[in-house]
Formats: structure tokens, C-alpha cells, sequence
């Protein structure tokens, strides 16, 4: 198998004295790429490409891409493959996708930099392709990989996941010996089928549905990542009380914790409050879905009189009341079509 043989690869010469000779260059590597990076300036797809092939370092020779791919739950991103040879040389795989909060900003993510066994090991990428469910596609690199130095012998083919996280993304080990020997993105698929069919766990609830479903641009999280948090036992679960159409979800590495309230229209649909939560202040949107219209529309103007979205609203698990925290005399009921000034509860 591909990973017994890059067992022996990486062994000669020792872990030890490789770490020694290139500790001045990863050092120098870690001062190059000081992520997180973003790129300005690229209004559309293709200027989002032309924005990547500007950013690789200086005498970057691209090995594969850029290639067009989804990833995550975003439909759109640039994907290159590249060998750099300063500070380190070595290959990298880079992803730049727009930004879904602000239009016109590309992030970038650096799924693998340059590492200090490159410089002995000749990798070329090969393939590579967005498998997996509508809303969080993985991203599948395949490689050979054979030694650079002293002399070419064996080689081996390899693969490697990599899956959104956060405002990153990260390889999934536990993946990779499924890809042994893949040489094409076909078979790649058909080994991941498996893994990929059952990979979001189910929702129960209209409130879990719609907190699944929404865009991007007010829930900056894949499809999995939103169907983890709803699952007892995970550790960002908050509450699901699909009864009273409420959840609570915990925040992440300086990542939000989300709480969102479900209303029915009185004209059919629903109204979805959604709000971000960090430490120390909030962002609150309301949602409108019609019965006619499957996409949501941030109506929060309209449906909540003198909108603020910084607001402290405390959204109701029980009811129709939304408060403002702070201000227990302060409170909004929905009347089936918006809310309303109400009298606090007593």
C-alpha cells in the first residue's frame, strides 16, 4: 500500500537530523506565509482567478490549475497546485473562494504549504475534483510521489481530503488510505461514495431544516458543519428544541455562536431570527421564507420595528416575544405578520 511505502520514503534520511537541517528554513517559511490572507479587488470568478495567480510567491511554477471548484457549501473558488523554491522548496496547494460577507473580497486558504521534507520528496499533483453532498464538498488532491534525492526510485500514488472548517479548511487523515493507488478522480469518487452518503447527519425539525438551508451570506458555515452542531453529544450542540422551533448553538475558536427563533407567517412561510453571538456583542437578522418563494430575504427592516443589528434582542425559546436585553421594559410580540411593540411580561 501507498502508505507503508511513504513510511519507508520519509525515514532515510533520520526525522531528526532532516529537522536540523531545515529548522533556518521553516523558521523563514513561518515568517512567508503568515496566514489568514485575503485578496481585494476581484468582483467576479475570473478576476478571483487572476487574483490567485498574483499572489503565488515570486518564481512559483503552477503544477496543476487553476481549476474552477466548489468547496464547502460555497458553489464557486480557484484551486492551483504549485511548486515554490524560497524560502523552502516544496509544493503547495492553495483555494481562494469569495468572500460571502463581503462582496468583492476573496479569501484565501492555504490548504497545504511547503514543508521540510519537500525538499527531498518529488510530488506532482495530478487530479483533482469537489466530491461529496450539495453544501459540503470536499476537495480530493491526488499526487505520485517518488523520492527527489539522491535518485528517483519507487514512486506511489497518494490522495488527500480536504473539507471546510471554520473560516479554514483541514485534511482528513482518516480518508487518505482509501485513495491509495487512485490514479484518477473516477475511482476517487467511487472509494469516497461510502464515506460521502452518509456523511450529514440527519436533522429533525422545521427550525433545524431552515438553519441548514440558509445562505451563506448570513451563516458562513457548510451544510456539515451546520448539522454537527445540531446533533446531541457534539460538543458545539447547544439546545434543539424542535417542539418550539428554537436552537442555540456554542461558538469555536473565535468563531459565533448562532441562536435562531422560528415564527409561522400568518400568509404562509415563516420568519427566521437569526442571530450571531460573540463575547461581547451580537448580530441579529429577521429571515422571510413565502410559501410561494423558497429563497430567504432578509426582511429584519421591515419586521422589526427600529432594526438595529448590533441590537442586545433576546429571542424567545417559549412564545412570540422578542426583549432587549438590558431594557426589561422593552419588547416586541409577532402578530403573525411582524413584530409589534408589546408591554413587557411580568
Amino acid at each position: 500500500m501507498a502508505s507503508a511505502w511513504l513510511a519507508g520514503l520519509w525515514a532515510a534520511p533520520p526525522l531528526a537530523a532532516a529537522a536540523d537541517v531545515h529548522a533556518p528554513a521553516a523558521a523563514a517559511l513561518a515568517r512567508f506565509y503568515d496566514p489568514p490572507h485575503q485578496l481585494q479587488a476581484a468582483p467576479d470568478a475570473e478576476a478571483g482567478r487572476r487574483a490567485l495567480l498574483a499572489a503565488l510567491p515570486a518564481g512559483a511554477v503552477p503544477r496543476l490549475g487553476p481549476l474552477a471548484l466548489p468547496f464547502g457549501a460555497h458553489p464557486q473558488g480557484w484551486l492551483v497546485a504549485f511548486r515554490a523554491e524560497a524560502p523552502l522548496p516544496g509544493d503547495a496547494l492553495w483555494y481562494t473562494t469569495p468572500d460571502p460577507a463581503e462582496p468583492g473580497r476573496w479569501l484565501l486558504l492555504r490548504l497545504r504549504d511547503p514543508q521540510p521534507a519537500d525538499a527531498d520528496i518529488d510530488s506532482t499533483p495530478t487530479a483533482a475534483a469537489a466530491l461529496g453532498p450539495e453544501g459540503a464538498r470536499d476537495i480530493v488532491v491526488l499526487e505520485t510521489l517518488s523520492r527527489a534525492a539522491p535518485a528517483r526510485g519507487a514512486s506511489a500514488r497518494i490522495g488527500t481530503v480536504y473539507r471546510r472548517r471554520g473560516g479554514g479548511a483541514e485534511a482528513v487523515p482518516a480518508l487518505a488510505p482509501l485513495l491509495d493507488g487512485v490514479a484518477d478522480t473516477d475511482t476517487a469518487r467511487q472509494r469516497l461514495a461510502a464515506h460521502h452518503a452518509t456523511l450529514l447527519p440527519p436533522l429533525q425539525g422545521a427550525v433545524a431544516e431552515a438553519f441548514a438551508g440558509l445562505p451563506l451570506r448570513w451563516l458562513p458555515l457548510t451544510r456539515l458543519e451546520r448539522a454537527e452542531r445540531l446533533q446531541p453529544g457534539h460538543p458545539l450542540h447547544g439546545v434543539l428544541d424542535v417542539r418550539n422551533g428554537y436552537l442555540e448553538t456554542r461558538g469555536d475558536a473565535g468563531e459565533p455562536a448562532y441562536t435562531a427563533a422560528l415564527f409561522r407567517h400568518a400568509e404562509g412561510g415563516v420568519v427566521l431570527a437569526l442571530q450571531q453571538r460573540w463575547a461581547s456583542t451580537q448580530r441579529t437578522h429577521f429571515l422571510r421564507r413565502s410559501a410561494a418563494d423558497a429563497a430567504w430575504q432578509d426582511a429584519s427592516a421591515t419586521l422589526m420595528p427600529g432594526w438595529r443589528v448590533d441590537a442586545p434582542y433576546r429571542l424567545p425559546r417559549v412564545g412570540r416575544r422578542v426583549t432587549l436585553e438590558g431594557a426589561p421594559g422593552t419588547a416586541w410580540a409577532f402578530d403573525g405578520r411582524r413584530f409589534v411593540a408589546a408591554p413587557a411580561a411580568r
